[in-house]
């Protein structure tokens, strides 16, 4: 039986939790698999190529019987998986000025300052209509503003360090100073995050999920937010010969050990927000399921970061064209939010905010946190 048809036949299933542990680890999971199973819970083995794993189903009430087992190896691994999925808060990220909060879902506007980019590529490509468009984006209503300066499209090429801060720095400079919404840096090269936050970035936003230790250090040493992002290979790869045991489990296990050597290395934990990365090395049927099951990345603890915005299997679905995918990518956003998304990163930033502000309003009524002000304009 797979994992979809062991989870379709689960009585009151709410999340399902992956343990998991290299090496001589049957002893401990079905130790673990024993003492789930006896306290009312569900556990299956559903080992993967990369580890051993059981998958551990179960509700509140299976928290709160485990979390007075800590003597069971490996049960406060689950417990603590539990605990966050069922928190009633996400918890803020520190930026160096006024903390992000979740009590809304926060937007965060998309600004590539690249030829090439699947969407808008070549748009902003000019200095000055890069700089138009970042203050476009804040009196739109957007929380965040994601620059970047390197094409992340599937079998897009790599460009220099130098290349990169060329496209990126100079607006930067422009907009840092005057803009009130905070800015955020996508790129996967130290150099340039460090570059950026000395202008004036607040976040980076690192698409290969900080693979590169020189980039998890210079985030540390920063101590600024970060986004650690799923993706298989590189752009240029990522797309080929696509295959996963269990999409969101996989995708689980990787953010997983990102997140620990992130902070054996020094990047606090309350500074990292969790993208699984739609479109990036995913098939269509991917890219569906980790939306609809989006919400288990709440056990992992952190903020979920998602950019549905017309990536290519909204296309596929509806057969349209990038420039064409309004409707499909407010679709995603809407469904992403309702499955526990607390930032979307979008193209369409107008029309976003008025989803998110409506959706927000149906799931949590009226709150005192305003949406954020305008301060496009403030030059």
């Amino acid at each position: 039986m797979g994992i979809r048809e062991i989870a379709d036949n689960m009585p009151e299933i709410a999340s399902t939790i992956f343990v998991f542990v290299e090496g001589e680890s049957d002893a401990m999971l079905s130790v673990l698999g024993d003492v789930v199973r006896a306290l009312g819970g569900s556990a299956t083995r559903c080992d993967s190529a990369a580890a051993k794993r059981l998958m551990v189903c179960g509700s509140h009430k299976l928290f709160d019987k485990l979390s007075k087992r800590s003597s069971v190896p490996a049960a406060n691994l689950v417990s603590s998986a539990l605990g966050n999925f069922y928190a009633s808060e996400t918890p803020s990220i520190e930026t160096s000025s006024d903390p992000i909060s979740f009590a809304r879902t926060k937007v965060m506007g998309v600004l590539n300052v690249t030829p090439d980019s699947f969407s808008d590529g070549g748009a902003f490509i000019n200095k000055e209509d890069a700089v138009r468009r970042a203050f476009e984006i804040a009196d739109q209503g957007a929380d965040l503003i994601d620059i970047g300066g390197e094409s992340t499209r599937p079998f897009s090429e790599p460009v220099s360090e130098k290349e990169e801060m060329d496209r990126v720095l100079p607006v930067l400079e422009e907009v840092a100073p005057s803009l009130c919404v905070p800015i955020s840096i996508d790129t996967m090269k130290p150099a340039v995050a460090r570059k950026a936050v000395e202008l004036g970035a607040r976040m980076v936003n690192d698409v290969s999920g900080l693979r590169n230790r020189e980039m998890i250090d210079t985030v540390a040493e920063l101590d600024v937010p970060v986004v650690v992002m799923h993706m298989r290979g590189i752009p240029k790869t990522m797309q080929v010969d696509v295959r996963y045991d269990d999409i969101v489990g996989d995708i689980m296990l990787y953010m997983a050990e990102r997140m620990g050597e992130a902070i054996e290395r020094g990047v606090r934990e309350e500074k990292i927000m969790l993208d699984p990365g739609i479109g990036f090395g995913k098939e269509l049927h991917h890219n569906l399921e980790i939306i609809r099951r989006l919400r288990e990345f709440r056990s992992l603890g952190r903020p979920i970061v998602i950019g549905p915005s017309r990536k290519g299997f909204i296309g596929k679905v509806l057969g349209l064209p990038s420039g064409e995918r309004l409707e499909g990518s407010l679709a995603g956003v809407a469904a992403s939010i309702l499955n526990g998304a607390n930032i979307v990163r979008v193209h369409d930033v107008k029309e976003t905010v008025r989803v998110c502000r409506m959706l927000d309003a149906i799931l949590l009524g009226m709150n005192d946190e305003s949406p954020s002000d305008s301060c496009g304009t403030s030059r």
